[in-house]
Order: structure tokens, then C-alpha cells, then sequence
């Protein structure tokens, strides 16, 4: 979500950060931008794909639901069985719990972390990232091939979990603003709809960046989709919020009454900005003008905003941010020398394969996530100080979530994630903690 992508609300122009640099810096997706290209016949195959699969009295759809065939768009089919498809080895399958837990998996790097391997137990929904909007309606699925999607969702519903197809990601407003345009929004809402009959259980709107402007195209594809499909499961990734400058959520309420999940991406929260001090990419509490972000303070803007509770989640990046010298912890000056890396390099696999030492380790209790610090420039990327979450900060999260009464939480992206090199039944500690401090 963070630097490829965007939907970093409010933007600190006092503080010298650009709409420009604000819009690269959070959302969704960043490894996804040089895997983009799945072609449209192929998210067609994948549906057909899905129908040799099996077939289910849920999935059906008649005519309206299928794509539009001159647009591309990916036909309305029938469904995959619930039952269908292999259990994944990598856990117990998914919890049942009041809270939801959604991970977003990359369909561009299905290497670094096997459908078999996924840990079910941490997850009550997995979202397949990301299917791309086109001007003509239709959708590209990105990266992966065109059995992919169906592998997914059959493991996903042999293990309890539900399946969503996320549309959209990084730098993705332009897609979704001409395919819901005049004349192609019932179209676009069509594809979206036979994705449903594809056997996914719900819809992800991504849109990145999503301005005020945008906010009744929002609403209207969730109207559509609704008409078409009443229990169809809608969810959103909604943005951060700089504190000190609030942008205007005035609209939100609005979005919620349509959406069932509004869930913040709450990673990625630091940047190299004029006036700004070094932060975490993901704190819990504490602001101030030189650290304007944190998951409490945007948590409790949203609900001013009438927001409910229930409908909110947050965001847990499955990645860290590094940052160079001078940088040794947060909250200190950085200079014109300091480089930050983050997301796609950054992967939590990365910090703790090459980073990673109990002596290094350090616990910010204010913000309440931990860091690592080194005197020196610590390779492969010469950091020396790292910022990213652990089991502890996950435990405090969960805690939070609870007292506050929140809907859940996303995780960007589930593929960082995964400790291939452990020892079997340590490689998901991100995904387990999850389960322990959120679906218990």
C-alpha cells in the first residue's frame, strides 16, 4: 500500500509534503506496479477455469450479471462449491470470530508464499490482489497465472475462510474514474458482479488515490453491486490521517452506510518531509507535528465522522521501513543523505533474515510497537534504524481493537510475511499472532 500506492489523507502542505509526495508514499500496493498485465482473456479463463471446477446453487447468475462481451469484461458464471479445493498444509483453517481478519495476497509473487503454506487460522477472509480496472469496463487480473485466483478461493472456502477479489490498488483512480464514467459504470458494475459468480464471496474497492470527488462513484458501484447481489460482502481501504491537517470526512458516513468494512491503512506512516522527524511506519498512539501519525489519532477522526465502530478496522503491514544515517530511533532530525526504504524491500521475511538480533531490538512505548537501531550502517541496505511490527505490537493492536469496539484488521500484504527458511510451524508468526490477539 505505502510507496507505490497512495490514499494518504490530508496532506501536511505546511509541512512542505506535495499531493504528489503524499500520493506515493501510503495505499495499497507496492510491489504490484511491474506486475500489472494479465490480460483480460485471461481473467475470462480464469472464470472458466472456475466453472470446470465444480458447480454451486450460489454462484448462479443470469445475463445481468455476466460481463458485457464486446467490453472484454469477464463473463457472469457459476460458482466453485465451498467445499471444493485442496485444504492449504500451512495451518488450521480459518477462525471464527466477532472480529475479522482479511490478508491481502500478491498475486504477482504466489513464490514467495504458497497457497499451501498459508496460515488459515489467522484469516477469516483472504482478499486476491489486485484486479485492475480498464476504461472499457473490464478487469486485468495482475501478475500470477490464470489458475491462480481459483486456487485461492478454493482454499479459502475448504478452510472456513472467505474469498474477496480486490479491485484496483496503487495508482488506480484513473481506471476506476473511466470505468465508472458515464455510459460504463453498468458495465464495470457487471464484471465486478461476475466476479461474485466466480465463486468470490465479496468485493474490495481499492481506489487509490480516492479524493472528495470520487466519493459518489464510490458509492454508486456499491449501490450497483448491491442491487444485483443484496448480500454480496463490499469492503474498502480507506486512508490514513495526518493530524495536522485533517482532510474533510464529511462524506464518510455516507460510504459506510453502503460498505460493510472501512479498513484503515494504517502503515507506511513516515516519510523524508520537510518539518517531519523520523517515525514508525505503523504507530498506535502519539502525535505530533513532527510525527503527525498514528492509528488512534485516525481511528478517532473516523468515528467523528460517523464512521460506526463495528464497520471500522485497521491496517498491520506485513513490511517495515528502514531508515539511514543519521537515523538511529524515531523521532529524530533526519538530512538531505538519509534514504528511507519500505514496502517490497522491507518485507518482514527481509528484517528478520538479515536484520533482525534480540540485542538490536527495542520497544517504543509510547507509540508501542518495537524498532531495531544500529550504531553503524547495517547491510544489505545500509540501515540503522527499522521500524515494523512484531508479535508484542500485534498483541497491543488486537487490545486496542477491542477496547474501542473496532470492526477488525487488514494486513498488507501476506506474502511479505512468510518465514520460508523456518522451521516448520514458525514460518507465519505474523499470521499466528494475529489469531492469538484478534479471533480468540
Amino acid at each position: 500500500m505505502p510507496e507505490i500506492g497512495a490514499t494518504r489523507m490530508g496532506s501536511t502542505t505546511e509541512l512542505g509534503r506535495s499531493a504528489a509526495e503524499a500520493e506515493n508514499e501510503q495505499g495499497h500496493s507496492r510491489r504490484e506496479k511491474d506486475m500489472r498485465e494479465l490480460s483480460t482473456y485471461d481473467l475470462i479463463a480464469v472464470a472458466i477455469f472456475v466453472v470446470g471446477f465444480g458447480c454451486s446453487g450460489s454462484g448462479g447468475g443470469g445475463s445481468s450479471a455476466g460481463g458485457s462481451t464486446s467490453s472484454g469484461g469477464a463473463t457472469g458464471l457459476g460458482g466453485v462449491s465451498s467445499s471444493g479445493g485442496a485444504v492449504g498444509s500451512g495451518g488450521i483453517s480459518g477462525a471464527t470470530s466477532k472480529l475479522w481478519s482479511m490478508g491481502y495476497y500478491a498475486s504477482w509473487a504466489p513464490s514467495d508464499y504458497p497457497i499451501s503454506a498459508i496460515e488459515w487460522s489467522g484469516l477469516t477472509h483472504i482478499a486476491m490482489a489486485f484486479y485492475l480496472p480498464q476504461s472499457d469496463g473490464s478487469l486485468k487480473l495482475a501478475g500470477g497465472d490464470n489458475t491462480l485466483a481459483t486456487s485461492l478461493i478454493a482454499a479459502a472456502h475448504a478452510n472456513g475462510v472467505k474469498a474477496v477479489a480486490s479491485i484496483g490498488g496503487s495508482d488506480s483512480q484513473t481506471g476506476f474514474k473511466q470505468a465508472t464514467a458515464s455510459g460504463m459504470a453498468a458495465t464495470f458494475a457487471s464484471n465486478l458482479v461476475a466476479l461474485l459468480d466466480a465463486s468470490y464471496d465479496g468485493i474490495d474497492i481499492d481506489w487509490e488515490p480516492m479524493d472528495k470527488a470520487d466519493e459518489p462513484a464510490v458509492i454508486d458501484i456499491a449501490n450497483r453491486m448491491r442491487k444485483s447481489r443484496p448480500g454480496a460482502l463490499l469492503t474498502i481501504p480507506i486512508g490514513e490521517i495526518n493530524a495536522n491537517n485533517p482532510p474533510d470526512l464529511s462524506g464518510f458516513a455516507a460510504i459506510a452506510a453502503v460498505y460493510d468494512q472501512l479498513n484503515i491503512m494504517s502503515y507506511g506512516q513516515a516519510g523524508l518531509w520537510s518539518g517531519w522527524k523520523s517515525w514508525h511506519s505503523s504507530a498506535l498512539y502519539h502525535t505530533d507535528s513532527a510525527t503527525p501519525e498514528s492509528i488512534d489519532a485516525t481511528v478517532n477522526h473516523y468515528l467523528a465522522a460517523k464512521v460506526p465502530a463495528a464497520k471500522l478496522g485497521i491496517g498491520i503491514g506485513f513490511y517495515g521501513l528502514c531508515y539511514t544515517s543519521p537515523v538511529t530511533a524515531p523521532d529524530q532530525a533526519f538530512d538531505s543523505t538519509t534514504k528511507l526504504v519500505g514496502d517490497g524491500t522491507m518485507s518482514y521475511a527481509n528484517i528478520m533474515a538479515n536484520y533482525y538480533s534480540a540485542s538490536a531490538r527495542k520497544w517504543d512505548d509510547l507509540a508501542k510497537v518495537p524498532y531495531l537501531s544500529f550504531a553503524s550502517a547495517h547491510a544489505p541496505d545500509g540501515c540503522t534504524y527499522i521500524s515494523y511490527d512484531d508479535e508484542q505490537s500485534i498483541a497491543e493492536k488486537g487490545a486496542y481493537v477491542n477496547a474501542k469496539g473496532l470492526g477488525g484488521v487488514i494486513q498488507w500484504e501476506l506474502n511479505e510475511g512468510y518465514l520460508n527458511a523456518a522451521a516448520a510451524g514458525q514460518r507465519n508468526p505474523l499470521l499466528k499472532a494475529i489469531h492469538d490477539s484478534f479471533l480468540q
